[in-house]
């Protein structure tokens, strides 16, 4: 960026991203092809492979049409394999890869279509959540962003199937759970056979490249849902014995963050917490990603040995890195707290509680206050606050009207309740998550 010498960047237009097909770090869509392989949806052996890998065109489609076949003559259809147990392996298998902080969106939208109400309670709750990922999941693989290698070196490690195959072996995923391929997860590792974790790329559960999963959700009275997610993994500094103190720094839209780091980014101090807000589901509306923020936030802090967190309503790519706070909820435009910080207000990030709070919100006084006066500049233009992004298309406007919750997925249905085709109940089964090197954490939920 900024460089003048045209054959220079040509040649990086050219061959910075040779080939074709995802980025192959481990962040949104790697995460999601772990997720969908683990949930049952697709083989596993197949997720891991390059886009060109010749693979694809010479065996993958012969396979899939077996299969399909299969699932067909059987009649099993996608609900008897999106299951409760098999959506818990998958969040955490994304967990064990330090996945991107996007699954969180994505899966509790993945069980809804398949028949589930909510995400928290019928299939994993917060609670449940933290207590896995902070002390029975560790990170397996020494992955980018917040590692070395690429899902191209996992796949030549083995593949995704060499991570289930460990997690299953430490007790950490049902193996009963049945799959695309007609087999049960279990059976389908057995057939596939993979080796071994190396210790370089891929590490074994009981000698982790990182010993506590890659996410954890924030609750605290800036996130009363608790749907604030950290992408744990990716934290490069900042947090003294788990907790962050910071100073707020406000910016209604990642638009006035961005002008701020191009043209004054000596304003930004060690340990600010940026405040970009009303970039939400219905906010922005559509909750586009902030990768350039983050990225750049990222670089600053490397350069200058500071550390600038950053909290949001919106979401982040799934190659962002550093001390980053998604889905803040309520988002700001419905009113939600992260509306009614203000600049200089103290952010405290305490991950022993698995909260984020603004101290002077604890004030009951202060918050009543802030409140009012938030509802009056809202009222005053048409009960909307003037901060949220432009609706110029239908579909925005739609998005706007009736976008949900990130804790239910982010989507779109009427009158913002969230609408699920031929609702069922959670099948629990006697399965328990458990870590067979670490028997002191056998909680049940």
């Amino acid at each position: 960026a900024g460089n003048q010498d045209e054959e220079t960047t040509r040649r990086v237009a050219c061959e910075s991203c040779p080939g074709y097909g995802s980025c192959g770090g481990m962040f949104t869509y790697n995460t999601m092809q772990t997720f969908i392989g683990v949930v049952g949806m697709q083989p596993l052996h197949m997720v891991s492979p390059p886009s060109d890998d010749e693979r694809r065109i010479e065996q993958f489609p012969d396979e899939l049409v077996s299969f399909l076949g299969a699932l067909i003559e059987s009649q099993v259809a996608p609900r008897d394999i999106v299951s409760r147990d098999s959506l818990r392996n998958a969040m955490i298998v994304s967990m064990a890869i330090g996945g991107s902080t996007n699954v969180l969106l994505h899966g509790p939208e993945l069980a809804r279509a398949a028949g589930f109400r909510n995400f928290s309670t019928d299939i994993m709750s917060p609670d449940e959540f933290n207590y896995l990922s902070r002390h029975v999941v560790p990170v397996l693989v020494d992955a980018r962003p917040f590692g070395t290698y690429s899902m191209v070196d996992i796949d030549e490690k083995g593949g995704i199937q060499v991570i289930v195959k460990e997690l299953l072996g430490a007790g950490l995923l049902n193996g009963e759970t049945l799959t695309c391929t007609g087999e049960t997860l279990s059976q389908q590792v057995d057939r596939l056979d993979p080796p071994a974790p190396d210790g370089v790329v891929i590490y074994t559960v009981k000698d982790p490249y990182k010993p506590t999963g890659g996410l954890r959700l924030l609750g605290g009275n800036l996130s009363p849902e608790s749907s604030a997610v950290l992408k744990l993994a990716g934290v490069e500094g900042g947090l003294e014995n788990n907790v962050f103190v910071g100073k707020a720094r406000i910016f209604n839209g990642e638009s006035g963050l961005l002008y701020s780091l191009e043209n004054e980014p000596e304003t930004l101090e060690n340990h600010d917490m940026v405040i970009v807000r009303y970039e939400g589901p219905s906010g922005a509306p559509g909750m586009p990603e902030m990768l350039d923020s983050t990225s750049r936030i990222t670089t600053l802090c490397r350069d200058r040995g500071i550390v600038v967190g950053l909290m949001t309503d919106g979401r982040f790519s799934g190659g962002s890195v550093g001390l980053v706070i998604g889905h803040v909820g309520p988002e700001a435009v419905l009113g939600g707290e992260i509306a009614l910080i203000e600049d200089g207000d103290e952010i405290v990030i305490d991950l022993n509680n698995n909260e984020v709070n603004c101290t002077e919100l604890s004030d009951k006084a202060t918050y009543n206050k802030r409140k009012e006066a938030w509802e009056k500049v809202v009222e005053a233009n048409d009960g909307i606050h003037p901060s949220v992004g432009d609706v110029d298309t239908r579909l925005l406007n739609r998005m706007r009207r009736s976008a949900v919750s990130a804790k239910f997925g982010a989507g779109m249905h009427p009158d913002r309740k969230l609408w699920v085709s031929e609702p069922r109940d959670p099948v629990r089964t006697s399965f328990i998550p458990t870590n067979k090197y670490r028997p002191e954490f056998g909680k049940t939920f």
